[in-house]
């Protein structure tokens, strides 16, 4: 039996619907954790950054971005990883001592970062963002528990 052409029409046009009107539930439905929130908040802004930090007609927007990050920044701190229920009770502290400080770190950055934009040091801006992706990488290792986004 072969399928009718209207039939073909038929299914082509109304695929579409079906699919955005079944509720899907994704296995990650967004950071769950507070810290996770504003962490989320500056990837968001960093990926956007990184494509207009070079273009001077686009300066106050990624100075709002760079803005943006730290105000995350800045909430975030105020947080503990959900892997510091994971460390012995006797390292706990220096665990969270030691996330501070790559927080105070990452605002120092952000605080150069938003001086070279300003100055239009595209090169500097970029070789600081680099540092920022590479950072965040080692901070994941360090501080990110499995759960953390899940």
């Amino acid at each position: 039996m072969r399928p009718s052409l209207s039939g073909i029409a038929a299914t082509l046009l109304i695929a579409p619907f079906l699919a955005t009107s079944i509720p899907c539930h994704a296995a990650d439905d967004g950071p769950k954790t507070p810290l996770a929130q504003q962490m989320a908040g500056m990837a968001k802004d960093f990926r956007p950054l990184r494509k207009i930090v070079g273009d001077p007609a686009q300066k106050d927007a990624a100075l709002k971005l760079v803005k943006d990050m730290e105000n995350h920044a800045t909430k975030a701190k105020d947080f503990e990883p959900a892997k510091t229920k994971d460390i012995p009770a006797a390292d706990r502290d220096q665990f969270v001592a030691d996330f501070r400080k790559q927080i105070d770190g990452l605002l120092v950055d952000f605080q150069k970062l938003e001086t070279v934009v300003n100055d239009g040091k595209t090169a500097d801006a970029l070789a600081l963002l680099d540092k920022l992706g590479a950072d965040k990488r080692e901070g994941h290792k360090k501080f990110n528990a499995e759960d953390e986004h899940h």
